[in-house]
């Protein structure tokens, strides 16, 4: 980096050092290993660019670099991809999904109603094509979870069945504890195969509740439990790749 974009970044990074959640950012950069130096680089250069030119708060800036830098983590092989991933919403906003997918035909509080008559069921009858196009994620990443010991079967029988023991495992610390959540799993290959990559800082843009895999060679990341984590919860495998469809949506689904 030139003197003044090192200068301009580093001035930031001691300002966030400081603050309770940038700076897990600030740690999550100083500690980021699965970024190659070139791309590295490149995510610093046009952080700095944007601070001293696009006249944004900092986090702004610094989000805008990350999402120029998104998937650049190593893909995991197609051979060595699990059959089965695994992610949790809320229930709240995969019905808002499975809602707009149904263009009209369902409201929000219809599709969260037929989702909870649904949960466990292997048929799901009149949902059946709105919960098959409704989108897995939401800003087209998304972040998955799979059963590194059983890769063709959910993660989710190994995890705790509670939602406090989901969103420890999973380090899902945005989510309120009343939240009510969606465990849904899906066929990789059916499900269109986007490629997988092992996730970065600049996947993770400015989540405090995500930090680096210490291990430059693992395949893939490794979730960080939140600190609630009084019965020692294991980190979890954890990827991202672009959205894919629901065509390999696995049922029945699971609410808790």
């Amino acid at each position: 980096m030139t003197p003044i974009n090192r200068q301009a970044v580093d001035a930031i990074f001691v300002e966030w050092a400081g603050d309770a959640s940038l700076g897990q950012v600030n740690q999550n950069i100083s500690t980021e290993t699965a970024l190659a130096n070139a791309d590295f680089q490149s995510l610093l250069t046009v952080f700095a660019d944007l601070l001293r030119t696009a006249g944004s708060e900092p986090r702004s800036c610094w989000e805008t670099a990350c999402r120029r830098h998104k998937l650049k983590g190593p893909q995991i092989p197609p051979a060595q991809c699990p059959k089965v991933l695994g992610r949790v919403k809320t229930l709240e906003e995969h019905a808002d999904a499975i809602a707009k997918a149904s263009d009209g035909a369902l409201t929000l509080p219809e599709a969260m109603g037929m989702l909870m008559k649904y949960k466990g069921a292997l048929d799901v009858m009149d949902l059946e094509t709105f919960l098959f196009e409704a989108p897995l994620g939401k800003y087209d990443l998304v972040w998955a979870t799979f059963d590194a010991a059983h890769p063709d079967n959910s993660p989710f029988p190994s995890l705790p069945p509670t939602r406090l023991g989901i969103r420890c495992a999973l380090g899902l610390g945005h989510l309120r504890d009343d939240d009510s959540l969606i465990l849904l799993c899906w066929h990789h290959v059916e499900s269109g195969s986007p490629p997988l990559h092992r996730p970065t800082v600049a996947d993770a843009e400015a989540y405090e509740y995500y930090q680096p895999c210490p291990k430059a060679s693992h395949p893939w990341g490794l979730t960080r439990p939140l600190p609630s984590n009084l019965d020692g919860i294991s980190p979890q495998p954890e990827v991202v790749m672009r959205e894919p469809t629901s065509r390999g949506l696995h049922l029945p689904f699971e609410v808790i």
